[in-house]
């Protein structure tokens, strides 16, 4: 691949909502939420977590419940 068509450098941050509760989010994880240009969501993530993201930030919700029609593994990769 030249320079000229290689895609732009970006980071990835994982960021654990522990149990839900907005309030128990360490520093390091609001930070992350706040700079983050796109958020891949699992299905126990709440609100009030979300309220921390960018008015910008793409947010897409990729999570996966028994029984329940998911996002293959696949696709979440690729995002």
């Amino acid at each position: 691949m030249s320079a000229s068509s290689a895609l732009p450098l970006g980071r990835v941050t994982l960021v654990g909502a522990g149990p839900g509760d907005p309030e128990l989010l360490t520093l390091k994880a609001v930070k992350a939420i706040q700079s983050a240009s796109v958020i891949l969501v699992d299905d126990l993530v709440g609100d009030g977590v979300l309220a921390h993201a960018r008015p910008d930030a793409r947010i897409t919700y990729v999570g996966k419940r028994g029984g329940c029609k998911s996002t293959p593994q696949a696709t979440i990769e690729q995002l």
